[in-house]
């Protein structure tokens, strides 16, 4: 187990410290790999619904199997160098963090419309999104695999190098914003006036819940490339002991503090030798 701490303010000269305990994630080690370019991406066979994010939700604010936008750091939009994609996301990691955390309060606990958001601020050397808490991760639902069964993921980046999480799960469990980050649920407790300890006088600590966790390196060029990983990926073979029947998709941008953007995420069933 291992144990995070991070001051994030939340408004009215309040600043909270927040520890998480993360309990260790079963799985093989995340392949170290370059980002690999995929000159023939497959057209056809995507397990993931919305990838293209071309498909509203209903509320009309964001794509439909997604996590909820906020409208500051996550934008659903265009890109203004390549409109004719459509819908893409827009993740800008450069917000000040405790302007991004005032937000994010206001919006998913106490409910302010998405048209509410405010202008953005940025931060300043580490007081950013992509420096104190170190990223991001914006999460697709959920998408059945099989036993044994060999996956691939290629997803269309433009922007600084950032990441695509492969997580596992044992079953459904609810999406909302947030739901893999400790340190943000943390200060939605506080905001809500959640208790903070158990009867017996025991912190309360959110807890991770995926089973399985590998990740594909992504972007690195101002041009859309497609990108994809060299070895197939394994969310429950016989290496891993947990019954994972399910996977998300979390892309995560980070570092450097700046705008990430994504397309046509696609997951793709695969013969184990490729």
């Amino acid at each position: 187990m291992t144990t995070s701490m991070r001051f994030l303010g939340i408004g009215c000269g309040v600043c909270i410290l927040l520890v998480a305990a993360v309990p260790a994630v079963t799985g093989p080690k995340p392949v170290d790999e370059e980002a690999t370019v995929a000159n023939d991406p497959p057209s056809s066979g995507n397990l993931l619904e919305n990838g293209d994010f071309e498909t509203p939700d209903p509320t009309k604010s964001g794509p439909a199997r997604w996590q909820k936008m906020d409208g500051l750091v996550y934008r659903w939009t265009t890109d203004p160098k390549a409109p004719a994609r459509g819908k893409v996301l827009r993740i800008d990691t450069s917000v000040d963090e405790a302007h991004a955390v005032r937000w994010w309060v206001d919006r998913y606990v106490r409910d302010r419309p998405l048209d509410r958001a405010p202008q953005k601020v940025a931060g300043s050397g580490y007081s950013h999104v992509g420096g104190n808490i170190g990223g991001f991760c914006w999460s697709s639902h959920f998408i059945p695999v099989k036993p044994g069964g060999a996956y691939r993921v290629y997803v269309d980046a433009r922007g600084p190098a950032g990441k695509v999480f492969i997580r596992g799960y044992e079953k459904k469990v609810p999406v909302f914003f947030g739901d893999e980050q400790p340190l943000v649920q943390q200060v939605f407790r506080e905001a809500r006036g959640d208790p903070t300890h158990d009867e017996n006088g025991r912190p309360i600590r959110y807890r991770l819940r995926f089973r399985y966790q590998s990740w594909i390196p992504v972007g690195g060029s101002d041009e859309w490339k497609t990108y994809t990983h060299r070895k197939p990926r394994h969310p429950n073979g016989n290496e891993i002991t947990e019954d994972v029947r399910f996977i998300r998709i979390m892309l995560y941008p980070y570092w450097p503090p700046g705008e990430y953007w994504f397309d046509n995420v696609r997951v793709v069933e695969v013969e184990d030798s490729e």
